[in-house]
């Protein structure tokens, strides 16, 4: 009778470790996936409002309807926002869980999304710290935009803006 009892005690604590070190791997091939997920794939992943607060302190809310890693696009109402996700200082109403992005969202940058504004010539407002000049994309380099303000001299484009100080561009309606 011993014996059985200590067996089924060695019995017990093998299945007890085997269970602690499953849960382990599962706890680490969590935190390895969750390592995986960028802040843009978070808000991708957003149903219904999200509100990202900006780094000069303003508030951009609406609804997803698209983006890559560089930026997203939001909704609200009419409007669009395009919104680089260097500019978000922190997200409110962020879902928990999220996947990675595609491949092809990976390769779509802030430049791709200007070129397609420029492409359609929505008028815009650009928002940086230092102001919102309005006008249209005229072209889109490397890593600034002009902006046509509607020049008067042929050939002069108005405003050049590097991404990095662009904080939302949103459709003027």
């Amino acid at each position: 009778m011993r014996w059985d009892a200590l067996f089924d005690d060695m019995e017990a604590q093998l299945a007890a470790h085997s269970r602690a070190e499953r849960e382990a791997r599962a706890d680490d091939l969590t935190r390895a996936e969750q390592a995986g997920v960028s802040l843009a794939d978070r808000i991708r992943a957003a149903r219904g409002e999200i509100v990202l607060v900006l780094v000069d302190g303003s508030r951009q809310r609406g609804h997803v309807v698209g983006g890559a890693d560089e930026w997203v696009d939001l909704a609200d109402g009419p409007r669009r926002a395009l919104v680089p996700v260097a500019a978000v200082a922190w997200v409110e109403r962020t879902p928990h869980a999220a996947t990675a992005g595609s491949a092809v969202e990976r390769r779509l940058g802030l430049g791709h999304a200007l070129r397609a504004l420029a492409r359609d010539r929505v008028r815009v407002s650009v928002r940086t710290a230092a102001g919102a000049p309005v006008g249209r994309v005229a072209r889109v380099g490397r890593d600034h935009l002009d902006l046509d303000a509607g020049a008067e001299r042929p050939g002069d484009l108005g405003t050049t803006i590097p991404f990095a100080r662009i904080l939302c561009v949103s459709e003027v309606l």
